[in-house]
């Protein structure tokens, strides 16, 4: 007997509601949104499917296999926050796929997970993973740089291959073992580095290949484009020297050297090839490097002023004083892969309705008849976040227009009774930011509901025209996470080399110019 089929919102259902087993293509209904309730997805639902976007509610438990194969058309796809595990060649050819939000926890990625995914530029891990599979990310012609997360043990054969524009390679200490292939017709690979702990393979001072330790002896593995691989008889430690912390409390003193200086952009550098400098540390538990190839060899380069006898050149096109020096030369302890805890606070739909009258998305300024006043909008923001304090000021001077600095924490501590609150070091930083630009207000929050697509449309659309500093734990743009990327993007936060330079000077004098800043708040 035929189970019973139920069309509704555009998709084909089981009888009970539970289970999507694929899209009705009777009705335009579908808008890419599976609503809320499903708790399965059937295997090829989306194969071949012409949406640009798909959403999954978190009430989706499981995912079936090849859900997204060859779907020329998806550009991005946000998939459940509880899933665990992903069928194999999910997104197989998806040839403009760029933007995956992913599940916070995976047991591991699956075979052909990203398979022939040629605009993707990276590669959305999670910490945990332990094996990179077969075609995981074969023939991801768009990737750069990769930066595989330090828990990873094993590299199946092709997991990487046919990569031809992968330029910058840097693997684990806790690589055991990687197939022939692995990295197969990846003839692009100018830079490869591996953690000085590992003990069984390394890469040679004198070639920058890769080379394994075996009893017959020392063994090239992957050769660097360009370079002819030479006799290595000894291995010698590739370990740089450790410097001290990236902060100490006493920084915190001085703002102009606390957070500004740490964000600075990159190094613009000339077409050239340059060492990569020591990445254990900074490297994030799943979060790659940034792709643009000149943007990583600066920032690889500047973090420990290394230059190889291979690089042709990197210079700088901004001068940068003794400090900035200092810090861009000193390795840095960066955040883990934790992301703000998920908040249950949801804006009714009423509230949006109000907010988004007649399909009105083009923000205006309001009048604001009280500025001791906080206006609904700013209530709604304050109420859906996971911790919020508010900071009244007494300007000195004329109050500007924008009178509020809305301060976006990526992590809170703990208060002495036991409460989520936000770091002395950042409400100091905030303080002074508002005192130089005389604002009314300060309106600090921390944990906002990323994955309510409802509340990141009213956040986008409010906090446009809107003083804000973002406070991460990254050192760098390179290091941001998913959540901090995430926000930066709404947040309307050019992460521009330029911007950021312009941002972090206006922000020290007094102007009319809107604030969209990033800092970094360093946990101790």
């Amino acid at each position: 007997m035929e189970q019973a089929i139920v069309r509704k919102n555009g998709l084909l259902y089981s009888e009970d509601l539970k289970t999507v087993v694929g899209v009705d293509t009777d009705s335009n209904l579908f808008n890419g949104r599976i609503p809320f309730g499903a708790h399965f997805i059937d295997d090829e639902v989306f194969t071949e499917c012409p949406y640009e976007s798909v959403s999954i509610p978190d009430s989706v438990e499981k995912l079936g296999s090849n859900l997204f194969c060859d779907s020329t058309e998806l550009q991005k796809v946000k998939l459940p926050a509880t899933i665990m595990e992903l069928a194999p060649y999910m997104f197989s050819g998806c040839t403009k796929l760029t933007k995956i939000t992913m599940p916070n926890e995976l047991y591991g990625f699956s075979e052909g997970l990203f398979n022939n995914c040629t605009s993707l530029e990276e590669i959305p891990f999670r910490a945990g993973i332990e094996e990179l599979p077969e075609n995981v990310f074969s023939g991801c012609t768009a990737l750069k740089t990769l930066v595989i997360p330090n828990t990873v043990k094993t590299i199946c054969s092709c997991a990487a291959a046919y990569c031809s524009n992968l330029k910058v390679l840097v693997l684990p200490a806790s690589l055991e073992e990687m197939a022939e292939d692995a990295f197969a017709g990846c003839n692009a690979i100018r830079n490869i580095r591996i953690d000085g702990s590992n003990d069984r393979f390394f890469v040679s001072e004198e070639d920058g290949c890769l080379y394994e330790r075996t009893e017959e002896g020392n063994r090239l593995r992957l050769t660097v484009s360009g370079v002819e691989p030479q006799d290595v008889a000894f291995y010698k430690e590739n370990v740089d020297d450790e410097t001290d912390d990236f902060f100490s409390n006493e920084d915190f003193n001085e703002i102009d050297e606390t957070f500004s200086p740490e964000v600075k952009a990159l190094d613009e550098s000339e077409e050239g090839e340059v060492g990569i400098a020591e990445e254990e540390k900074r490297m994030i538990m799943g979060e790659p490097s940034m792709n643009d190839e000149t943007n990583v060899n600066a920032m690889l380069a500047d973090i420990l002023g290394e230059e190889k006898a291979r690089a042709e050149s990197v210079n700088s096109s901004v001068t940068v004083d003794d400090r900035e020096t200092q810090i861009l030369t000193q390795m840095m302890d960066v955040m883990s892969d934790q992301r703000p805890a998920d908040d249950s606070a949801k804006v009714s739909d009423d509230e949006l309705a109000k907010l988004f009258a007649s399909n009105e998305l083009v923000e205006q300024k309001e009048p604001v008849a009280d500025i001791n006043e906080i206006d609904n909008k700013t209530k709604i923001l304050i109420d859906s976040v996971a911790v919020s304090k508010i900071i009244e000021c007494t300007p000195v001077g004329e109050v500007p227009v924008n009178h509020e600095l809305f301060v976006i924490a990526e992590r809170t501590v703990k208060d002495e009774a036991g409460n989520d609150t936000f770091s002395a070091k950042l409400e100091k930083c905030s303080r002074t930011f508002a005192h130089v630009q005389d604002f009314k207000r300060i309106i600090m929050l921390s944990g906002l509901p990323v994955d309510n697509e409802e509340f990141m449309q009213f956040y986008y659309h409010f906090i446009g025209l809107k003083n804000v500093v973002f406070a991460c734990e990254a050192p760098n743009p390179a290091s941001l996470s998913d959540y901090a990327k995430t926000i930066c993007e709404q947040s309307k936060i050019s992460l521009e080399r330029n911007e950021l330079l312009t941002q972090r000077k206006q922000i020290s004098i007094k102007n009319d110019s809107l604030i969209k800043l990033v800092i970094q708040d360093k946990f101790d």
